[in-house]
């Protein structure tokens, strides 16, 4: 609507209308920020939650510093003074657009960012570094950026994109040679004499349309994380304890985003009890192909949760996930002379994932523990070949347990973990079958939205092909800064 109300209409007395009024509206949501109460204190769980919905939009708080003085002299409940003159009648569009304004409907953006520094403590020839940073190294791990809009009171939009050096750099995982060359994004800008500028790239982590049906029940559409667990869907870097989610979430035993319609929702039981569920369809695993099913086997997801508050609160959750992963080629072939077309699967497998939770946080002491069964089988069809000879049928089991304990010390939470974990990528390497990973580390919260984190982690691996990469255990430091905002 914003685009249609002012950029379609450039210069003109209608045009200029809409700007006064989107002006005297957000004026008049300046001057009665004196009666907003300050926010409430920011949690584990509430670190990265959207603005309040009495907040003022980007644009809003740009707008007012433009009007200068003559809206900061209006007192609450009085219009404000304007830049031009008083608009006459608004067409429909320019009221619509100046009543969203009012009520706080227009687009907020917030997100979270964090920077690390990593250091492992293993012999300089180690294969690992043909993947991981050789040298003690800093990075910018995550620039998150979500973009939220209350379309209308059942109505809601959140698009959630990072913002990452990627592929630029980054070891390719494809090559197989011995030799693992490094991405090269640098391109000549045009704007500089053509001289060499890295590219990075832009991940689309979710895209949705929501509509609240009921108060008990809403129903959304798009690209949403799937949800399971605990570390998948609150997983900004302020929030989550350590430095990285664990390494069974990475492992993607369920995926980690699915593009389809999903529903979910909580309902009160009796007491202090909770329930909470979620029911969703999709296209399948999204990593490969998000926007097209190769197969035409949708997947379906299922959550049941339930929530007891009472001596803190304890959340007790089971997922349930199925569905086909198919990766192929379009392949164009001749039937008497005539085109025809068909799909060269080079990969393709049915599989079910199991995941149970459980998190319970009382006064300073936090645990939470999560678990994941995964069944893999290929088609007749679908079965790759792998160095060794066919990738055969898995099943792979993983999970971890974390207890931390925050301090009234300058926020100081000590906290350690234990993992152990299988991971279908080094599997299909052919490097190790599982990892077990042991960590302690420290999470300071001087400010509510500002985290730093120190930990110091063990892994072991095992399996693996003949030429694999167990026994090769790794151990380092990673250290982050993370920020929302």
């Amino acid at each position: 609507m914003l685009n249609r109300s002012l950029g379609s209409r450039g210069g003109s007395t209608s045009g200029r209308r809409a700007v006064t009024a989107l002006l005297v509206t957000f004026g008049a949501l300046h001057s009665a920020r004196a009666d907003v109460p300050p926010d409430p204190p920011v949690t584990e769980a509430s670190a990265l939650h959207a603005p309040a919905s009495n907040e003022p939009s980007v644009l809003a708080s740009k707008t007012d510093s433009a009007a200068g003085g003559a809206n900061a002299a209006a007192q609450p409940g009085e219009q404000p003074a304007v830049l031009e003159e008083q608009p006459g009648v608004l067409t429909d569009e320019e009221a619509g657009l100046a009543d969203a304004a009012a009520t706080g409907q227009l687009l907020k953006f917030y997100g979270f960012g964090d920077m690390g520094y990593r250091h492992f403590f293993v012999a300089q020839d180690s294969p690992w570094f043909l993947f991981l940073n050789r040298q003690p190294s800093f990075f910018v791990g995550n620039l998150n950026l979500y973009l939220d809009a209350q379309l209308s009171e059942r109505w809601r939009a959140l698009a959630e994109v990072r913002f990452t050096y990627l592929p630029n750099g980054a070891p390719s995982l494809s090559s197989t040679s011995p030799n693992i060359p490094r991405q090269d994004a640098d391109l000549a800008d045009y704007t500089n004499f053509s001289r060499k500028t890295p590219v990075g790239g832009i991940v689309l982590e979710r895209a949705t349309l929501e509509y609240s049906a009921f108060p008990w029940l809403s129903i959304s559409g798009g690209h949403w994380l799937t949800p399971y667990g605990i570390w998948n869907v609150d997983h900004g870097s302020p929030v989550i304890i350590g430095v990285t989610a664990p390494f069974i979430i990475g492992a993607q035993l369920i995926p980690t985003s699915q593009v389809g319609v999903l529903g979910q929702g909580t309902t009160p039981l009796i007491g202090n009890w909770e329930l909470g569920y979620a029911f969703g369809i999709s296209n399948g695993r999204a990593a490969k192909v998000p926007f097209e099913d190769l197969d035409g086997n949708k997947a379906v997801t299922a959550r049941v949760a339930v929530t007891y508050r009472a001596f803190g609160e304890s959340t007790l959750g089971g997922t349930f996930y199925a569905g086909r992963s198919t990766q192929g080629a379009n392949e164009l072939y001749f039937v008497d002379g005539r085109p025809k077309s068909r799909l060269n699967v080079s990969e393709q497998f049915d599989e079910r994932s199991y995941a149970a939770d459980f998190k319970w946080v009382w006064r300073s002491l936090h645990l939470q523990t999560e678990w994941l069964l995964n069944e893999r089988r290929y088609t007749d069809s679908g079965r790759p070949r792998r160095k060794t000879g066919l990738a055969p049928n898995t099943h792979n089991l993983g999970g971890y347990a974390l207890v931390g304990y925050r301090t009234p010390l300058f926020g100081v939470m000590p906290y350690a973990s234990f993992e152990y974990s299988a991971d279908p990528l080094l599997q299909a390497l052919e490097l190790a079958d599982s990892v077990t990973i042991v960590t302690c580390g420290l999470n300071i919260r001087p400010e509510p939205r500002v985290v730093f984190k120190a930990e110091y982690s063990h892994g072991s691996f095992s399996g693996g092909g003949p030429q694999g990469f167990a026994g090769n255990s790794l151990q380092g430091v990673d250290m982050q800064a993370a920020w929302a905002f």
